[in-house]
């Protein structure tokens, strides 16, 4: 059974993510950078009250953990690639959509009923982070739909992954405890468009690729495409009018009904597909 210590621990091996992110970015850019970019001044002075935010809840954490006696998880070393602001803003967005999502999976996951204020705080605060990014910066939708995406540990760190280079050997047991594999998906890839997907199956022991799906998370809920040809990983991606709006995770199962740590294969990938609410064809989506 997952304890509270390794939940939050979990949380916190998040958080020290975001801090470096952050903290790594605004070293790089200064104010003069993101004019340059066209962001106004108050873009990069936002920046840096996230990433005190973001300092604010490791403390946090830390304080809480260390008020349990349990040992308490170090940063690890990271690898966020060659950025320029606009990627840097990208993938600011993503982080803390992934981080909303991220505790609206794990709250469930605390025996300790008191320990859900601090966490749903922390949740409204990454999403409120996560609105002022996509709507104010990026001009974009500023949310998906009427719900967060929930998603597991395991799901949330296979994405944490990607950026994580080592952690300290010496770190406690978090609630996540293993990445499923990459996923791929081709930056062409939009609502109603076929794709071909890239994942490794030789690196698990699942050879039937006749029951593979593949699954999009969505504001809206969940939608499964099977594969066009099981071989080729080829797969239609739905369109916006059947729910493929905004913040999408996309993942391949091994089903066609459910998303969890024991379907799931690759992913999730988050990608982002910015939609227009006047937009008269997907009216349906939003009655009045």
């Amino acid at each position: 059974m997952i304890t509270d210590a390794e939940v939050l621990n979990y949380a916190l091996t998040l958080e020290h993510l975001e801090v470096a992110f952050y903290t790594q970015g605004l070293a790089n850019f200064s104010a003069d950078a993101f004019a340059e970019a066209g962001f106004a001044a108050a873009v990069r002075a936002n920046y840096d009250e996230i990433l005190s935010h973001e300092e604010t809840h490791i403390t946090l954490l830390q304080s809480v953990l260390e008020g349990m006696g349990a040992d308490v998880v170090q940063a690890c070393t990271y690898d966020f690639g060659s950025v320029d602001v606009t990627s840097f803003i990208a993938m600011s967005a993503a982080f803390e959509t992934v981080g909303a999502s991220a505790y609206s999976g794990a709250s469930k996951l605390l025996r300790h009923r008191s320990l859900l204020p601090a966490a749903s705080s922390i949740l409204s605060t990454e999403a409120r982070q996560s609105t002022w990014i996509q709507s104010t910066v990026q001009h974009l939708n500023p949310w998906s739909g009427a719900f967060e995406v929930p998603l597991t540990p395991n799901q949330i760190f296979t994405i944490a992954s990607n950026f994580i280079v080592e952690c300290p050997s010496s770190n406690p047991p978090i609630a996540a405890t293993h990445a499923f594999l990459p996923l791929s998906i081709p930056s062409t890839a939009a609502p109603g468009t076929s794709v071909q997907l890239s994942f490794d199956l030789t690196e698990t022991s699942f050879s039937d690729l006749s029951e593979l799906s593949v699954a999009f998370l969505t504001s809206n809920g969940t939608i499964f495409e099977q594969f066009s040809s099981p071989s080729s990983y080829n797969v239609t991606f739905p369109t916006q009018e059947e729910g493929l709006l905004g913040t999408v995770f996309v993942l391949v199962v091994n089903s066609t009904s459910e998303v969890t740590d024991a379907t799931t294969i690759a992913g999730p990938t988050p990608l982002m597909f910015p939609f227009n609410a006047t937009d008269q064809q997907l009216e349906a989506l939003f009655p009045n």
